[in-house]
Order: C-alpha cells, then sequence, then structure tokens
C-alpha cells in the first residue's frame, strides 16, 4: 500500500513538472470523454422529458377516428351509440367509450369566457393527469348521467379567481349547471409537442355528449386490459366500426404506447451512433496517450536503469509507468466530465426545455460511472505497453543510454 502511493506521488509529480505536454496529451481524451459523456446525458434527459410530456396521457388506450381522407366521410363518421355496440365485438377492452371535443362559452363575472368541454370514463380514463383535489368520475356518475365536471388548473384560476378549494362549487356550461368533483394539477408546458396549458378545459362525463347535442363524435377510446395489447384492441375496434358502416369507411387507431416505444427506439439508436462517432475521439486520444507515454519511456531510460539497479522489480517499472497512464487518464476523465456535463445542461435547458417545456434532468450515477469507466479503460488499454516495454528494458543498456 505505501509502494502504492509512492507510485501516486512519484506520478503526480511526474505530471505536474510536465504540466503543458500532460494537458495536451489529455486533450484528445478531454473532447473524448466530454463528447460521450454529453451524448448520453442529452439523450438521458431528452427521452425522459418526453416520457415525462406523454405520462399524462394513458398508454393502455387507444383513440380510433375516421380518417381524414376516404371515399365516403360521411358515412364513416361515428356516432356516440358505436360506442355500445361495437364494446361487445372488442374482446380485450376494458372500456369503450365515446370522445369529444366541444369549444363553448360561459360567463363569469359579466365576462364571455371560451371554454374546451372535454369526455372522459370512469375511473383514470385517457386522461391520467394528476388531480390537485377532488376525485375521478365514478361509474354511477356515467350511468346516472349526472353534471359534474372536473376542471383543468388553468380552468380554475379563470372560472373561479378568487381561489381556495372549488369542488363542491357549480360552474355553468351551455346553460345547465355543473359539479366540480375534482381539479387538475398544473399539466407540464406542451412546448412544440403537445397543447397549450393555456386552454380552461373542462371534462364532464361521456355520456352527456347526447345532452349536450352531439350526435357525432371526435373518436372512440379503447381501453385494453393488457397494455402489451393496445394496438390489438385498436385493431379490434376497427374492424367493428366497418361491420357497422362498411369497408369503405377508413379509420385510424393512435396509441401513446407505440409512440414511446418508437420514441425509445429512436432515442437508443441516435445515442449509439453519436456515441460511436463521440468514441473515435476517445481512441485519438488513447493513442496520444500512449505516444507520449513511450516518449516518456524514452527520455526515462536512464531513470529506469538506475531503479532496476538498486532493486527495483520488473513489476515495480511497470506499475510506475503505468500509474502515471492512469493518472494522466483520470484527470483528463475528470475534467472531460465536467466539461461534458456542462455543455449537457447548457443543451437540455437551451433546446430540450424550448421543445418539450419541462425538462427532466439525466441520471447523474451512470453517467458519472461512465465516465470513470472509460477513463481508466483507455488508461489501461494504452497504457499497458508502454508500462511492459520499460519493465523488459535492459538495466546495463539503460545505464549507457546517453
Amino acid at each position: 500500500m505505501n509502494k502504492f502511493r509512492e507510485f501516486l506521488i512519484e506520478a503526480l509529480a511526474v505530471l505536474w513538472s510536465n504540466r503543458l505536454r500532460s494537458l495536451l496529451t489529455m486533450l484528445g481524451l478531454i473532447i473524448g470523454v466530454g463528447s460521450v459523456i454529453t451524448t448520453l446525458a442529452v439523450g438521458d434527459s431528452m427521452n425522459r422529458s418526453v416520457k415525462n410530456l406523454l405520462s399524462p396521457f394513458s398508454q393502455a388506450a387507444s383513440f380510433v377516428s375516421p380518417k381524414e381522407d376516404q371515399p365516403d366521410p360521411q358515412n364513416a363518421a361515428i356516432r356516440y351509440e358505436d360506442a355500445q355496440r361495437i364494446a361487445p365485438r372488442v374482446a380485450d377492452a376494458s372500456a369503450v367509450y365515446p370522445v369529444v371535443e366541444i369549444v363553448t362559452t360561459t360567463e363569469v363575472r359579466h365576462t364571455e369566457k371560451t371554454l374546451v368541454v372535454d369526455t372522459d370514463g370512469a375511473g383514470v380514463g385517457f386522461d391520467q393527469t394528476p388531480l390537485a383535489e377532488g376525485r375521478r368520475f365514478t361509474v354511477d356518475d356515467v350511468t346516472a348521467h349526472r353534471h359534474v365536471a372536473i376542471l383543468s388548473d388553468q380552468a380554475r384560476l379563470e372560472l373561479f379567481p378568487d381561489g381556495g378549494p372549488v369542488s363542491g362549487r357549480s360552474v355553468r356550461l351551455a346553460g345547465i349547471y355543473y359539479t366540480v368533483v375534482a381539479v387538475q394539477q398544473k399539466p407540464l408546458n406542451g412546448g412544440a409537442l403537445g397543447g397549450s396549458s393555456d386552454d380552461i378545459t373542462v371534462t364532464v362525463p361521456y355520456s352527456l355528449i347526447p345532452e349536450l347535442g352531439y350526435t357525432y363524435v371526435d373518436g372512440l377510446a379503447v381501453v385494453a386490459r393488457d397494455q402489451d395489447k393496445v394496438a390489438q384492441v385498436g385493431d379490434e375496434a376497427i374492424a367493428a366500426l366497418q361491420k357497422i358502416h362498411g369497408t369503405r369507411a377508413q379509420y385510424d387507431a393512435q396509441d401513446l404506447k407505440s409512440v414511446n416505444d418508437i420514441i425509445n427506439k429512436t432515442f437508443t439508436v441516435l445515442t449509439l451512433v453519436v456515441g460511436f462517432v463521440a468514441g473515435i475521439s476517445l481512441l485519438v486520444g488513447g493513442v496520444g496517450i500512449m505516444n507520449i507515454m513511450l516518449v516518456s519511456v524514452s527520455e526515462r531510460t536512464r531513470e529506469i536503469g538506475i531503479r532496476k539497479a538498486i532493486g527495483a522489480s520488473r513489476r515495480d517499472i511497470a506499475v510506475q509507468f503505468l500509474t502515471e497512464a492512469l493518472m494522466l487518464c483520470c484527470i483528463g476523465g475528470l475534467i472531460g466530465l465536467i466539461f461534458g456535463v456542462g455543455v449537457a445542461e447548457i443543451v437540455i435547458h437551451a433546446a430540450i426545455a424550448k421543445v418539450v417545456g419541462t425538462v427532466v434532468s439525466f441520471a447523474w450515477f451512470p453517467i458519472v460511472t461512465i465516465a470513470i469507466a472509460f477513463s481508466a479503460g483507455v488508461g489501461l488499454i494504452f497504457g499497458i505497453y508502454p508500462a511492459i516495454r520499460a519493465s523488459y528494458l535492459n538495466p546495463i543498456d539503460c545505464l549507457r543510454y546517453e
């Protein structure tokens, strides 16, 4: 242990006595490690941020709607009662209900406000945004056609500006009063991938769609019993709709699970490709370290001969030079880690924040572990040969070396 500590102290002394050369030698490694860390950190943060953005929406549900471009749009239009008609034909679905989005107005303190009215089912439906207060719709709310509503955070601010709990209070929609049973938490800013968080959204049970004056709906939410069968229930719902409306009616099934899977694959491929390119910098940095260590062996040939003459073993010489290589790589890796994390934070908050609104930081522990592992690995791989070469030098030839 004492001998290893001496090797460390001596390695630091050698590097410090050749500060400029050591810094230039580490430059390739600094850029390599920094590039790898930046790539991994930005990719991980982007992946986590997009998943967080999609988290309020169910990945167990498929949304089926008519295609925009089709031969008979009127025939393909989905009716409110279609949900009940196709539900028995979609065996793997736990729920099938109609979804419609209505833009209406209401008056608040003599001021007209524009509202977006959404529909949803009982329990945790397609919209899984956490609640700040209150409860979700129950089966009784849906079957009994109760006039209840869940407000978005912005709707609470606009409709009840006096603040305080709003559960139990009423909001007027199309001349009918609805009892507020819950308020959603403030949503993430959608950025370029989502809608506006400034919408005054009020969600009501889907069973009230006919009462709101709508026969046709935007689409059907098909909730799968098993998350792995989301795409399957979407296809089953389309097949059931075509039996009702005919094969000329064309429909699309969209689900967030497929979107999430595509995002995961895309980020994985991009991270691997960019990481491979950044790894080339590590290779270049490693070659530079091997080169400078070979130069160091040549410069210190006489020193090696003296050490061997006074009893130093081959192992001692090899460990000494390998320690210097590892020290060179670890210091370079630490600087590269700081550089990479700094660049990653700038990219995350300057670019990703504009795309997804709210960002989720990358996982620190794996990133630091990778940086240390890369640095130590480069030091071992490219430091072994110079160390072994130094250990096998003949002490007599070393002492004669000028």
